[in-house]
């Protein structure tokens, strides 16, 4: 006869309960013992309703160990446990989700199913900002924000205040007030505390709109002005460690009076040295054509309007000014220059080509200038610059110093900003040809603010420190840097 089968002796988890099989020593007992805990605990996972790890759902069970699992409660807990854990005592292999995990799945693929697909012309240019609320309730609430900042802000998400120079001077005049009535703490210096003060409004301003590069510039002066004057009172007599050397008054003084040097220098000086500069390139009888709107350039058209007509009253030239929805800009230069007496006509961007057949110059505005000369102006410019090059019409771009830049791009559709869809669509001489509201899920609008102008179509660039070709900038931002 044969001898009884030894029994292992049987152990509960102190833990969870769970009877487990004492290691005897042999290899099987140990892989029996494995095998229980990893059934154990896939047991409480999917008990919460969670999927097990992925070492306790696919762990290869076999021989000994696989009847020993089978054997166990954690094997015959149910759906569940057996779900998450070895399915049979063949030592098959069960590595699919569970019920929850399955479930997910077909709800995300049914939501998948029945969304429509996305258009790919809308998410191509997804990365530019477009049109955004200023939030001006809780901006007023804000204690971080000057009053002058929103009332800023409101200007410049609106399109009251367009325009590179105007809304730099606009900045620039805010800052000034923004400065004149701060007050630093007891224990605080004044130039350390005041670029903390003006951080959070600078980055609402942002939120408003993109900076854009001449603001850009005037807020690093800005900063870099109260840097220095950090070190001038550092060097003061009579400074401490922390500096404060210098009166709190007079470091206001000082701001104040350089915002104001910036503004009437690398701005209104500026401006007016361009213009005189570029209206010497306009003659009698010239036919001069223009493009959107830009201040330096209708200040250049009424200096050369006064002048000729100091000069000999019966002489005249004609300014042909072509525009583009949907902002329109054209008909405010328009009403600028009819006011003056200058003979004007206005047409639209699709008939560029037939103004630009019988013009003599073209005087184009800009948001910035690149450092390899590529124009970054309102969009519409490189058409008619690339068809006033077609028609070997002389090009010249009246750019002030400020606006330079050093980047260089080969394109304008990474650096842009979109205009409002509903600018785009409203027709208001047409209401019938309007599409209906809602806009169609297919429809995708692009509204591009800006577009960039090679320097091979340029001619010559007219800045505050005379005429230049487009290669030449990157001297001229050297020297410009180095003058603020």
């Amino acid at each position: 006869m044969s001898s009884p089968t030894k029994q292992t002796p049987i152990k509960a988890d102190p833990k969870s309960g769970t009877p487990t099989p004492k290691a005897s020593g042999g290899k099987v007992d140990k892989n029996a013992a494995k095998e229980a805990k990893k059934a154990s605990r896939a047991a409480k996972v999917a008990a919460r309703g969670a999927v097990p790890d992925a070492s306790a759902a696919s762990s290869p069970v076999s021989g000994a160990g696989a009847s020993a699992a089978a054997g166990s409660p954690a094997a015959s807990a149910g759906p569940s446990a057996a779900g998450a854990g070895p399915s049979n005592s063949q030592g098959q292999q069960h590595s699919g989700p569970s019920r929850h995990r399955r479930a997910l799945a077909a709800e995300a693929a049914a939501a998948s199913a029945a969304a429509p697909a996305p258009n790919a012309a809308s998410t191509f240019f997804s990365h530019l900002p477009g049109p955004r609320d200023p939030d001006t309730p809780a901006a007023l609430a804000s204690e971080k924000l000057h009053p002058t900042i929103v009332r800023l802000g409101v200007l410049i998400a609106a399109g009251t205040l367009r325009g590179a120079s105007a809304r730099t001077v606009g900045v620039l005049e805010a800052f000034r007030e923004v400065v004149h009535d701060y007050q630093c703490p007891e224990t605080g210096v004044f130039w350390k505390d005041l670029n903390s003060h003006i951080s959070p409004m600078i980055a609402y301003l942002e939120t408003c709109r993109p900076k854009g590069v001449g603001v850009g510039n005037a807020i690093r002066w800005f900063k870099g002005e109260i840097t220095r004057l950090g070190e001038e009172d550092a060097e003061a007599p009579g400074a401490g460690a922390g500096g404060s050397g210098l009166d709190e008054a007079a470091q206001k003084a000082a701001l104040i009076d350089a915002i104001g040097i910036y503004l009437r220098d690398r701005i209104e000086v500026a401006g007016q040295v361009i213009a005189d500069n570029a209206r010497e390139k306009i003659k009698a009888d010239d036919t001069v054509v223009v493009y959107a709107r830009s201040s330096v350039v209708e200040l250049t058209l009424l200096e050369a309007w006064r002048d000729l007509q100091a000069r000999s009253p019966p002489q005249s030239f004609n300014v042909v000014v072509i525009d583009s929805r949907p902002l329109h800009e054209g008909r405010a230069l328009l009403a600028a220059l009819t006011a003056a007496g200058i003979p004007c006509t206005y047409t639209l961007l699709p008939l560029a080509s037939t103004a630009l057949s019988r013009a003599d110059l073209v005087l184009l505005g800009a948001s910035s200038l690149n450092s390899d000369g590529a124009l970054h102006s309102r969009a519409g410019t490189a058409v008619v610059a690339m068809l006033a090059k077609e028609h070997r019409v002389p090009v010249v771009a009246c750019v002030e110093t400020f606006k330079l830049s050093e980047r260089v791009q080969l394109d304008d559709l990474a650096s842009n900003e979109l205009g409002a869809a509903a600018d785009l669509l409203s027709i208001p001489t047409a209401h019938g040809l309007e599409l209906a509201k809602p806009l169609p899920k297919q429809l995708a609008t692009l509204s591009l603010l800006y577009d960039l102008t090679p320097p091979q179509h340029i001619t010559a660039v007219c800045t505050e420190v005379g005429f230049i070709p487009p290669s030449s900038v990157p001297t001229l931002l050297g020297k410009s840097n180095g003058a603020a």
